[in-house]
């Protein structure tokens, strides 16, 4: 039994549950109310990525994580994992089958998402979405789904339990998502760095809370959007005041944030195999 086999069985075990179809149902049917929404206040669909973007970084990964979360840790408390093990396939092997199932998922998701946007916003606005802008959009897009859902597989590799795997993905989801960047107003980033910076008496500079700040899969998105994505439009909608006289550090620039992005994608899954290579299957 190869990769390829391991991969689609999986994805049919998934979409049996009709899991599937209803989170991408769900992701597309927000994206297109969103934008759909918007056509009669903004002439222009771009304004509109920004409600996009939001969707993307608090909406997505909670859909995602039903996919994900019991990717190898369902098989190892049912038992059904030393049947996969058994036919013969390398740990690898099985790992990779999985990780390729529900990212894949997690891709086809946000493509559709994406392209559910481009066509609502070609049908509803008066002016028409510019076709590079929304394929960087996307292209991003997808690196974040691929990074998000790494994550979940990866953490779903490294327990043995589905309460362990489900506690994980959500933990994962708050630090890296809602704590990150900021989205809670007192429990965030922000104010740990201060709160640890003051018992030193010192403070963290700007230019590294930057890069603090984008270390995450969340804070690299968010980061990337300004520079790949709303540069020309950035004086042109109050939304993107905050942003729009952003400084010239480091952890803004745009090839650092695909660079975590990227490490991410990679890193995470390997962690996580690295983890399930050597655990004890019982």
């Amino acid at each position: 039994m190869s990769v390829d086999t391991v991969a689609r069985s999986d994805f049919r075990s998934v979409r049996r549950s009709s899991v599937v179809l209803g989170v991408v149902v769900a992701f597309v049917g927000m994206v297109a109310l969103v934008f759909l929404g918007s056509s009669s206040v903004h002439p222009e669909p771009v304004r509109t990525t920004w409600g996009f973007s939001a969707l993307v970084v608090w909406v997505f990964p909670l859909l995602v994580a039903p996919l994900t979360y019991l990717a190898i840790a369902g098989d190892r408390e049912r038992g059904s994992i030393k049947y996969h093990l058994g036919l013969p396939n390398s740990r690898g092997e099985y790992f990779l089958a999985k990780y390729v199932s529900r990212t894949g998922v997690a891709v086809v998701t946000m493509v559709a998402g994406v392209a559910a946007a481009f066509l609502v916003a070609t049908a509803t606005y008066e002016s028409g979405p510019g076709v590079a802008r929304f394929l960087t959009l996307g292209a991003i897009s997808v690196l974040f789904a691929l990074a998000f859902a790494g994550v979940f597989v990866a953490v779903s590799a490294s327990v043995t339990t589905r309460s362990r795997a489900m506690f994980g993905v959500f933990g994962a989801y708050f630090v890296f998502s809602a704590f990150w960047v900021g989205f809670l107003p007192v429990l965030n980033l922000g104010t740990v760095l201060d709160a640890v910076a003051s018992l030193p008496g010192v403070t963290v500079p700007d230019s590294a809370r930057a890069i603090i700040g984008g270390l995450s899969p969340a804070g690299a998105y968010f980061n990337l959007l300004p520079e790949l994505v709303w540069s020309d439009v950035l004086t042109d909608y109050d939304v993107f005041a905050p942003i729009a006289e952003q400084p010239d550090y480091l952890g803004y620039e745009a090839w650092f944030n695909l660079a975590v992005l990227g490490v991410w994608a990679v890193g995470a899954p390997l962690l996580g195999y690295l983890r399930f290579r050597t655990a004890e299957l019982g």
